[in-house]
């Protein structure tokens, strides 16, 4: 396994990663074009996992910056090919997420859909705790 920042030419298949992980995700140009401008954006760290010579996984990470609350690093993203899962894909992509943030000096965190038990196995086996439950609107 090798992990890496991504690159504009890991678009296609990260893309059609994301679709198989959220219905939200489109493989269309409009995405194409939203992870080439994330790409080029200050704060956000984009890796993925080969195993073979494919994609089999990727991690997007940002600095999240609110009013009244210290900064800290924000998994926004992670997904791996069913077919690669325990094979260590997932906390190495975590681990590069954790790296960015302790040469930060910020603290690591991530939201998890409350539906996916898995995950939340997942990352609490890393290490992480749960922090606080919310509600997500929508307009």
């Amino acid at each position: 396994m090798n992990i890496r920042p991504a690159t504009a030419e890991d678009a296609t298949a990260i893309t059609r990663l994301g679709t198989s992980f959220s219905p939200e995700a489109r493989s269309t140009s409009s995405a194409l074009s939203h992870f080439t401008h994330l790409l080029q954006t200050d704060g956000h760290r984009v890796w993925v996992a080969e195993m073979d010579g494919a994609i089999a996984g990727w991690l997007h990470a940002f600095a999240a910056l609110r009013v009244g609350v210290p900064p800290f690093i924000e998994i926004g993203g992670l997904v791996v090919k069913p077919d690669c899962r325990r094979a260590k894909i997932g906390s190495g992509l975590v681990q590069k997420a954790t790296a960015w943030a302790e040469a930060e000096g910020m603290k690591l965190r991530v939201r998890c859909n409350s539906e996916r038990e898995p995950s939340h196995r997942f990352y609490e086996a890393l290490g992480f705790e749960l922090l606080k439950q919310q509600h997500v609107f929508e307009r």
